[in-house]
């Protein structure tokens, strides 16, 4: 008897191991795949950081800070201050004044178009009944 309970444990033991067996490959061959796409995105990288690099060797820096230099900043400060001051030598009231009178243009030509909107399909009403339509 004692001997049937020892071998139905080690089948026991044997399928418990089969069970971690098949979960071990599953995860190295999840690793396997993983570890693939590092190196594919690395050798990806490696090749764009290549590319950057060799555009960048083209470029002359020291051209790009004498045009930098070259930028005449007095001449922009005298711009921004002629704008400023142009801004605050407008008349703000006539400009307002001037837009409040394009509104009541615009309101008298929206009454004049809605009129002659509802006389056109009055007429157009009318005439339709005179033809039977």
């Amino acid at each position: 008897m004692e001997q049937n309970e020892i071998l139905e444990e080690t089948r026991r033991t044997n399928e418990l191991l089969r069970g971690q067996l098949l979960w071990m490959r599953a995860a190295a061959a999840l690793l396997a795949v993983l570890l693939a796409a590092v190196v594919v995105c690395l050798g990806n990288t490696m090749n764009s950081m290549g590319r950057i690099s060799a555009a960048l060797e083209g470029v002359d820096l020291a051209a790009v800070a004498e045009q930098v230099s070259k930028l005449d900043m007095d001449a922009v400060n005298r711009a921004i201050s002629t704008l400023d001051g142009k801004i605050s030598q407008m008349d703000v009231q006539a400009f307002n004044d001037a837009v409040a009178k394009l509104n009541g243009a615009v309101d008298a030509l929206q009454s004049a178009s809605d009129a002659v909107k509802s006389w056109g399909e009055g007429v157009s009403g009318g005439l339709a009944g005179l033809f039977g339509q």
